[in-house]
């Protein structure tokens, strides 16, 4: 069968809010995603359901073509995590989960607010995207470097995953047969629709916190 991979990408991605957490970090990249093929036609995190609606965020099967607005193209930088069968397996069957229970996966927005102070805010069903990749390598890859990490930071696991470092430059190479399939982010909607859809689902979030155990 030949040797399987995880795929890990990790982004800057063209639009107000990325840059903003690359100066806030002070890092090149923003965003997280991983890939169970090379071709990278899509992708698989934590992110914003809605181009224009920032703070309403979830599980996405993410289109490469997110990553380019207007003459922007994102820059990538692509590690390959080499895995067993079982393991490429099992996070096979994990990512399909997701994708069938999507509407019970939120972006963690209470973790990422708690990043300056480089902690992890646990929330059931809740992932930031560098939480998402991380967990998916810890569970299905034999990287030891993310063994026992309570917190990582998108530098941290960047560097971690160095050794593993297959392709760095321009996401414009993989966008050329894309297309954007199941996923929603393009589609425009009223402000109203946007606002409710981000209350709803950062109420949920918080309501998740409250009731979490200690």
């Amino acid at each position: 069968m030949g040797q399987k991979y995880i795929y890990v990408a990790f982004l800057s991605t063209p639009y107000k809010m990325g840059e903003f957490i690359r100066k806030a970090t002070g890092f090149s990249y923003n965003h997280a995603a991983i890939s169970l093929s090379p071709k990278m036609k899509y992708l698989f995190s934590f992110s914003r359901h809605y181009k224009n609606a920032p703070f309403y965020g979830g599980f996405n099967r993410e289109s490469v073509l997110r990553y380019k607005r207007k003459r922007k193209t994102a820059s990538v930088k692509i590690c390959a995590v080499p895995v067993s069968e079982e393991q490429y397996l099992k996070a096979k069957k994990c990512l399909e989960y997701f994708e069938e229970h999507s509407e019970d996966y939120l972006y963690n927005m209470i973790s990422a607010a708690w990043f300056p102070f480089k902690t992890r805010v646990r929330i059931k069903h809740s992932y930031t995207c560098v939480e998402f990749v991380s967990e998916m390598l810890r569970r299905y890859s034999d990287v030891p470097e993310l063994e026992n990490k309570k917190f990582l930071t998108i530098k941290e696991l960047c560097g971690f995953l160095e050794k593993y470092k297959i392709y760095e430059g321009s996401a414009e190479r993989f966008l050329e047969k894309a297309g954007w399939e199941t996923d929603s982010f393009p589609e425009e909607k009223g402000k109203w629709f946007y606002w409710k859809k981000t209350a709803l689902n950062n109420g949920k979030l918080i309501f998740r916190f409250l009731k979490r155990e200690k």
